[in-house]
Parts: structure tokens; C-alpha cells; sequence
């Protein structure tokens, strides 16, 4: 009732989460999300995906992957004959997951501050690292690992915003503009509600 959260319930976020990961063709990609998602499922339960900035509020972190997922679904109706879905799905779903290590907070979701490994690495190289320790717990391929740990070092695409490389692949350059259409979304949606007419 009184600490801001995502219009959805946690529960509702991650069983669509889940049941996307369900309907994954290559094996892989799906034990190896499923794996992540089932290890830091306690805190996707309230984590925000930010501080002070776009989805920072109680189960934000899970609002703001989900609707990415939503559009990514609807996007690849229309560029998906030469995509791998899994692989773009896959990305969406990790993408921000070093938010979790590089943010305090408590079960209210609200951050209280950044960690001293988010201060120093940030959560796109916490993110990579992630990534690489549980593909060597489930022997992941060496190439999807690649493959996804360039997704997320490329999201955030401009060096300045702390990408040190560009999306080199349909897949990669996808999950950027998913990233900031669903930002600015939720940016522009909470402006507006506070808007009187004209």
C-alpha cells in the first residue's frame, strides 16, 4: 500500500517470464535461463531495475523485462524470419540481471544504495561475469555465451552510456531499441498521468 510497485503482482511477471522460456527451442539457452532465473528468484520477487531512474520500483525489474519481452514477441512477427528468437529472448531476460549485484536493497524494493562492485564494475560488466559462471555450471556453449554476453555489453550502444561496443548483431541491435522504448515508455507514461489537460 505504500511503497511504490509495478502495476503487476511479481508472481504474474515471472510465470509469463517462465512460460517464454518454456516455449525455447535450443535447449541451452532454455536450462541456462532457467537456471539464472531459479538462482536470484527471491530477489527478481522485488528488485527494481533501478535507483532513481526509469522502473525503480518494487518489482520493477520484472516489469521492465517483461514488457521488453512483450514487444520482442510482437516485434519478431515481423523481423523474425531472420532472427533467433531464442537468442533475442534470452537477452531480454538477462540483460539487466547484474542489477541484482549492483544494488542494496531491501525486501520493500526500494534501493538504498549501490554496491561497492556496482560502483566499481556497473551492471553491465557485473551482468558478463554472471553469465560466465553459470555457463560453466551447465557447460554452455562457448559461442551462445559469447553471443549473449555481447548483448549485454552492447545494450546500452554509446560508449558514454557504458557500452564499449556496438550491436554487431540483428539479435544484439534489437535488444537496445527494446531497451530504451520500453525506458522511455515507462518515463513518459509516469510524466503524463500528472498532467492536467492542455
Amino acid at each position: 500500500d505504500f511503497v511504490p510497485s509495478a502495476p503487476h503482482s511479481s508472481e504474474e511477471m515471472l510465470s509469463y517470464i517462465e512460460s517464454v522460456v518454456e516455449q525455447m527451442v535450443d535447449d541451452e539457452y532454455k536450462t541456462f535461463v532457467s537456471v539464472i532465473l531459479e538462482h536470484y528468484h527471491d530477489q527478481l520477487m522485488y528488485f527494481p531495475a533501478a535507483k532513481s531512474n526509469h522502473h525503480s520500483v518494487r518489482g520493477g525489474l520484472l516489469y521492465h523485462v517483461s514488457g521488453m519481452l512483450r514487444s520482442a514477441e510482437a516485434l519478431c512477427g515481423v523481423y523474425g524470419d531472420f532472427m533467433n528468437k531464442d537468442l533475442l529472448y534470452a537477452g531480454v531476460i538477462l540483460h539487466d540481471i547484474g542489477k541484482i549485484e549492483e544494488m542494496k536493497t531491501g525486501a520493500s524494493g526500494l534501493v538504498e544504495e549501490y554496491s561497492t562492485a556496482g560502483i566499481l564494475l556497473g551492471h553491465i560488466s557485473q551482468g558478463i561475469i554472471i553469465l560466465g559462471e553459470f555457463a560453466k555450471k551447465i557447460d554452455l556453449d562457448s559461442e551462445k555465451l559469447l553471443l549473449l554476453q555481447h548483448m549485454i555489453l552492447s545494450h546500452h550502444y554509446l560508449p558514454e552510456y557504458g557500452s564499449p561496443k556496438y550491436p554487431h548483431f540483428p539479435e544484439a541491435e534489437l535488444l537496445h531499441y527494446l531497451d530504451v522504448l520500453d525506458a522511455r515508455m515507462y518515463d513518459m507514461k509516469k510524466i503524463t498521468e500528472g498532467l492536467e489537460p492542455g
